[in-house]
């Protein structure tokens, strides 16, 4: 039997069913950290803030050459500890050889995100190259964080796509 995990809320008795040892370890721990996460076959990994954005996102870096290895939704509100979480998933693909990270901060503060975003650049495992756009609340602290951690950003979003895909096809030489 498959159960659709969002209708799970509605049958909390369907959870004492699941058996950890069968799911994929990414999408357990996506689901712990409640995040929204599905694993493609590309190269650059994605961290966006809402679903439209992602494939918003995800359709830029087709468009520039690339290939999206990921659909990854940190959500609105996203904290430090999320996208520390997020970017283990995208790390633990050994195909990806570049991130974009997009986002759009309305609930989501921009300078909590920049601040996961040092703090788990400081615990990768392995040297990624990566690319931020971030636009919204706390932007202009987000910014200063980036810049002085030496982030490479960008202003907008067909920028961001465009320098990932880049990085992503330097990193493939």
């Amino acid at each position: 039997m498959t159960l659709d995990d969002s209708g799970l809320a509605r049958h909390p008795s369907l959870e004492a069913l699941r058996d950890l040892d069968e799911e994929d370890p990414t999408d357990a721990q996506a689901r712990k950290l409640g995040i929204n996460f599905i694993h493609l076959d590309g190269t650059i990994g994605c961290m966006v803030n809402g679903a439209g954005l992602a494939m918003t996102t995800m359709d830029l870096v087709k468009n520039y050459g690339g290939e999206p290895a990921n659909f990854l939704d940190v959500g609105g509100g996203a904290r430090r500890e999320t996208v520390r979480g997020a970017m283990e998933l995208i790390l633990a693909d050994s195909k990806v050889s570049a991130i974009l990270v997009n986002i759009f901060g309305g609930i989501t503060r921009g300078d909590e995100v920049a601040a996961g975003l040092i703090e788990a650049r400081g615990e990768q495992s392995r040297e990624v190259p990566m690319v931020v756009r971030i636009v919204g609340t706390n932007a202009t602290e987000a910014a200063q964080l980036l810049r002085e951690a030496r982030f490479e950003t960008a202003t907008s979003l067909d920028e961001a796509a465009e320098k990932a895909v880049a990085l992503a096809e330097g990193a493939a030489r």
